[in-house]
This record gives structure tokens, sequence and C-alpha cells, in this order.
């Protein structure tokens, strides 16, 4: 990465709400206020209660993309199933100036980190020449595994707009309790365009990365939380939803 600068601020901690395993496994319904989740971090994703769309947050406010496409401020009130979110202050600033692809962006992102099993936040903004976002519809009990919904995800596929990518690189052994990988969730400018990312080429980018320090796992005392089996057998089921096949 290019003009990287460094400079001094407090730990960055990821806060999770929820576990990645029991999302996949069929626990939609939201346990979690926006109100009460936005005490710990002003920048994340999520899914929103009865998966009803894809959620994007930042600078403190929490953006709905729902399978009709349109995206609309989420409500203090407003359920939540699965979140990972944090006070977001980078300490590496880049600037991709070139035409990029995914792939080839996070190579670049990859090269320049130096700790391989840390915790990143990643924010990319700028102008995107093709991005390909999706979400889910709202989805009622009984709920079936999201592996086995994912012909009912809605693709939406932008041309020439500018926006930013709110997302994550987790390491391998938080597969299971968060998603391991990059994980972005698309905003754009207007506020109008959103969702999960499956693809995007792109130029005139800043990339900006923070380095998480710790983790604060919080968990539903919610009964169907609290009798769910985990078994370790949906992270194949991860790597399907994350990519969207």
């Amino acid at each position: 990465m290019n003009t990287i600068r460094q400079k001094e601020k407090k730990p960055n901690i990821l806060y999770n709400y929820g576990i990645s395993e029991a999302l996949i496994g069929g626990l939609y319904e939201g346990t979690i206020s926006f109100k009460n989740l936005r005490q710990k971090g002003n920048f994340g994703l999520g899914a929103p209660g009865m998966l009803d769309g894809e959620l994007t947050i930042l600078d403190g406010k929490a953006y709905q993309t729902k399978a009709n496409g349109e995206t609309t401020v989420l409500k203090d009130d407003q359920m939540i199933a699965f979140s990972s979110v944090t006070f977001f202050e980078p300490d590496l600033v880049s600037h991709i100036n070139t035409f990029t692809d995914q792939h080839s962006l996070y190579q670049i992102i990859v090269n320049s980190l130096v700790n391989d099993n840390a915790m990143y936040a990643i924010r990319i903004s700028g102008n995107f020449n093709y991005i390909k976002t999706r979400a889910f519809p709202l989805i009622e009990a009984p709920f079936p595994v999201l592996s086995s919904i994912l012909d009912r995800q809605r693709i939406f596929e932008y041309e020439h707009t500018s926006g930013i990518l709110v997302g994550y690189l987790l390491p391998e052994y938080l597969n299971g309790i968060s998603i391991s990988g990059f994980h972005f969730h698309f905003l754009s400018l207007d506020k109008k365009q959103g969702g999960h990312v499956l693809d995007f080429t792109g130029e005139n980018l800043k990339v900006e990365i923070a380095e998480l320090r710790s983790m604060e796992l919080e968990v539903s005392s919610d009964r169907s939380f609290q009798q769910f089996r985990f078994r370790n057998k949906y992270n194949e089921d991860l790597a399907k939803v994350g990519r969207g096949y």
C-alpha cells in the first residue's frame, strides 16, 4: 500500500454480539436493540432481526438494506440478531489511485499487514466502477438454515457509484464465532444503495485500517440461543453464505 501513515490512538476493541454459527444455523430473531448496540461501537455490520436485509453501521447510524433494494435508517428500538462493531479509529491510511478489483485490493491489504492473526476493521471509500451486493428477505419461523435459502437472496449490481465499504478482516480462529477472512457491507454516499458485498471494481480508493487489540463477546440469554446445539458443522456454510453461492 502507498502513502501509509500511522498515528497515536487508543486500542480498538471489537464487540461481537451473537455467534455466527448460530445465525447460520437459523437463529434469526433479534435479541439486542440498536440503541443498546450503538453503545459498543459506531462502525460495523450485522444482520437485522428475522434476517430482514443487511446492516451497515457507519458514523453511529445503522442502515438497513432490504431485499427490495431500499436502504433506510434503522430506528433505535429495532432489533438485531448478530453484529460486529467497534469505535473506528484507523492507524493505517492509504490511497489506491489506479483501477483495482476485489481480489487485487484484498491482496494489497494483506501484503501491507504485519500480523497475520490479528483482527482488523477496514473502511474503503471512493469510486466504484462496479459493485455487486445482496440482501436476504425477511424470514419467518420455522427458520431454515441460512445456506438452504441462498436462492432467496436478492442480488444488486451497481455501476459508477461512490460509497464506502465497511467491514473486517478476521483470522481463521474466529470462524464460527464471527466470520473469518474479509467481510464487507456497502453503503453509497447518497445512502440509497447497500448490502453484503460479493464483488467490486474501483479506483481512487481510500483504505483505512484499524488493528483491533481485543474482543468483547456478548450472547443472548434467549432460550432459543441457550438451547442451540453447537456442532462446528457450519464452517462450509459460512463460506457459502459469505460468497453468495
